[in-house]
This record gives C-alpha cells, structure tokens and sequence, in this order.
C-alpha cells in the first residue's frame, strides 16, 4: 500500500509550487531578470521569505504553512508596498509583494505580468 501511494504523492506535490525557486525560474521562462534573491527570514508575520528584484522592481516572495496564515498576512504586505506603486497578491499558501518605488514601470504592466506568471505558478 505504501509503494502505491509514493507516486501518487509526487504527483500531487509536482503540481505545485514548494519553492521561491520554481517561481523565478518561471519568471526567467517570461524572459524577466529575477537577481539578488536572499533570505528575508520573517519579512511577513509567520512566512519565510526572500527578496530581491525582478526586472528592477522590488519582490518579496514568502510562503507560509497554509493559505489561511497567508491571507493573514496580506495586511502586513501592503504595508511593504508602502507609498510606492505595487502590489501585494495572495495565492494559495504564497505571498507576493513586488513595488516600484523608482517609478521603472508607469504603466503596471511589467507588475501585472509578474503577478500573472506569479499566480500561474502557484494555483
């Protein structure tokens, strides 16, 4: 019973996301620049995040232990946004903060293309 399950078991975990790694690497996939991503320890209450920059945008990408603890720190994560342009975007149990603080993206769409490729990759 427990070979059977084994494989079953990598599949469903093969379909989702369990690192900020596989997220970049989809980013990289879109033709961005993900650099400089570190440990951000606790960057969000109860996440594990790291930061960098995307393209030159400010990223922060933190998973928590389950959507619930995500969607509690949505709040926190708009106040990383601050006063810059930005976007703080729950997706099962990741959360994503990306801002422009240097104005590099007017229009928003190198944002929303981010978040796009973000949520994909994270369902």
């Amino acid at each position: 019973m427990r070979r059977a399950l084994l494989p079953l078991m990598a599949l469903l975990l093969a379909g989702c996301s369990r690192d900020v790694d596989d997220i970049l690497d989809a980013w990289k996939a879109e033709g961005e620049t993900p650099s400089g991503f570190t440990d951000a320890g606790e960057k969000l209450p109860g996440g594990k995040c790291k930061a960098g920059k995307v393209t030159g945008l400010d990223a922060t990408l933190c998973s928590f232990e389950n959507a619930a603890k995500a969607h509690q720190a949505e709040e926190s994560a708009w106040a990383l946004v601050g006063d810059a342009v930005g976007s703080a975007v729950v997706s099962g149990k990741w959360v994503l903060v990306i801002a422009d603080p240097r104005k590099e993206d007017p229009s928003g769409r190198r944002i929303n293309a981010l978040v796009k490729v973000y949520q994909d990759k994270t369902r």
